[in-house]
């Protein structure tokens, strides 16, 4: 929940946090400082594990959010406001990973949602649960016939529904049929094994429907005490390993929150295990080593995380590109053959859509490192030099024409990791996703990429002029082609897996998603999940908060 690495959090951003704690007190925080249940995290997951408590009369529920009420953004609201959330700094947490060795030496930007609803009001609404063979490798009580249910709960809340593909969606889904995939209504079966379609979206109308608005907004929170520009610091411990609260940083000062049932962690794959390493909780070597009292020795807190890295291959072809979301989704092998589980993701993109406010996001990033980032000038400058060019007519008429094919590994086998660089709250963990770290992830996106080309090749997009504006990503020299590949990697934001659950000891949750060896705190975000679906994860986080706030509720009624 913090600054990049090696960054503290700005003046600015400590008033901008004081002026929500306020808000939060005005609100009638401030009188309710015991809780029997605390909710640490209001994205995708916490907002249904909150909400659910309440409405099922398990007692008292606290949601903490560090960022701010989504009624303060309208962006995060609208269906059409995804591409204006990405470029709001209020709305997306600003972190960097460490450098990475097979993508340059580079530090890649790891942001994630910073209001209430998460990375779940920020992202592009797509609803896809993913392939059942993607939780064969989940412990028993996870595999795929024992979730539907849980999906089919959050589908009815959120009225999840596809698109109707516009013409070029239809040429797209044409070339990618003439490529080997199979045209398919309905991405939702747990087959997607070398299929092409528009995936089902989380919105009605003009409304984005995130858990948020589902489960709090829409129903008023009834039963919610909200508490939000704060930032919880650490766990509090009794000698039983029992948590009995929470301390906060609240408009520049500490604030502690007594718990008397349980702490549920839902704060996302980057910042659940950095907030338990804080609290004492992880890898006993490495908290002696910043001076942290070890509470219980977890050496899988902060280990293996998972992502899902991408490139994007731009096109440019004679028509102008006529769709504005990410609704046209294949799925399939690297390397195609009988029985391949799919292992890679293609996804069509509209610049026109969103290419201005990707590189209003991203420009800052790539041309102010560090210290330089924090000055919200140059940031203000670069941007409106970016919205500047934009407004040339010869770019917009360029752009209008633009498109890409974002190719998503979609089952790495590199595994990163969370880990504290600071017994400091304010200094930020040090994130490594570990991209391309193994042979396999490098050859599977290579292959990717050629697959994701084949499709731009084929007579419906072909025949219409289309054309590559990388020479370099379409190579036939495979080391070019590499190079382009590691320079041009991003992330897919599906960080997951690190506090993953399972009944070996390297697990450290169980499958109630209990903290092992700890008496009262879970965690129900995608820090659980032990192998990474192939799809987006905003529908597994959301399924993994639903079924946690069914264990709970179970425990209560017993």
């Amino acid at each position: 929940m913090h600054e990049a690495r090696g960054e503290t959090r700005t003046a600015e951003q400590h008033r901008e946090t004081a002026g929500n704690a306020h808000a939060g007190a005005r609100a009638g925080i401030a009188a309710y400082e015991r809780y029997d249940y605390i909710v640490v995290g209001a994205g995708s997951a916490g907002c249904i594990v909150a909400a659910r408590l309440a409405e099922g009369g398990a007692g008292t529920v606290l949601l903490i959010e560090a960022g701010d009420e989504a009624e303060r953004h309208p962006e995060t609201l609208s269906a059409d406001g995804f591409k204006h959330t990405f470029t709001n700094d209020a709305l997306m947490w600003h972190r960097m990973s460490a450098p990475q060795a097979d993508c340059g030496g580079r530090s890649l930007y790891m942001g994630s949602g910073r209001v209430m609803g998460g990375s779940g009001a920020v992202n592009g609404m797509v609803y896809t649960r993913g392939d059942r063979r993607d939780f064969a490798d989940w412990p028993a009580g996870w595999h795929w016939e024992d979730l539907v249910p849980a999906f089919e709960a959050v589908e009815a809340r959120l009225r999840v529904r596809p698109r109707t593909p516009t013409a070029f969606a239809e040429r797209f889904m044409a070339a990618a049929e003439e490529a080997g995939f199979a045209r398919k209504d309905g991405l939702n079966d747990g087959d997607l094994a070398e299929v092409v379609g528009c995936n089902d979206m989380n919105y009605d109308g003009d409304a984005r429907r995130s858990s948020y608005r589902a489960w709090l907004h829409e129903a008023g929170g009834a039963g919610v005490q909200r508490l939000t520009g704060a930032e919880v610091q650490r766990l509090a411990f009794d000698d039983r390993r029992r948590a009995i609260g929470v301390e906060v940083l609240v408009a520049g000062a500490v604030r502690r929150i007594a718990v008397t049932r349980e702490v549920i962690l839902c704060a996302g794959a980057l910042e659940t295990p950095r907030l338990l390493q804080l609290s004492g909780v992880g890898p006993s070597e490495e908290l002696a080593r910043l001076g942290i009292g070890t509470v219980l020795d977890a050496p899988g807190v902060g280990a293996h995380l998972r992502d899902h890295p991408n490139v994007c291959m731009f096109y440019r072809g004679e028509a102008p590109v006529d769709f504005r979301y990410p609704q046209i989704y294949a799925f399939g092998a690297a390397r195609p053959g009988d029985g391949a589980a799919p292992d890679s993701c293609f996804v069509c993109y509209a610049a026109p859509a969103s290419l201005k406010e990707s590189m209003l996001r991203m420009i800052p990033i790539l041309a102010l490192p560090g210290r330089l980032y924090r000055q919200r000038w140059l940031r203000a400058l670069l941007r409106a030099l970016v919205h500047g060019a934009f407004r040339l007519p010869p770019l917009r008429r360029f752009v209008s024409k633009v498109f890409g094919v974002v190719v998503i590994l979609g089952k790495p086998t590199s595994e990163g990791s969370v880990r504290l660089a600071s017994r400091d709250p304010a200094v930020p963990a040090r994130i490594d996703p570990a991209y391309y770290a193994t042979e396999s992830d490098r050859d599977t996106m290579d292959a990717a990429v050629m697959r994701a080309h084949a499709i731009t090749r084929q007579a419906p997009l072909a025949g219409t002029g289309v054309r590559a504006l990388s020479r370099a990503a379409v190579s036939t020299d495979r080391r070019k082609r590499r190079r382009w590949i590691h320079g041009a990697t991003m992330t897919t934001f599906h960080y997951c897996g690190s506090c993953r659950m399972g009944e070996d000891c390297d697990s450290p949750v169980d499958t109630r998603l209990c903290v092992k060896g700890l008496a009262n705190v879970r965690v129900a975000d995608a820090s659980v999940m032990p192998a990474i679906p192939v799809s987006a994860l905003n529908a597994p986080s959301m399924m993994v908060g639903y079924r946690g706030a069914d264990f709970i509720l179970e425990g209560v009624a017993s």
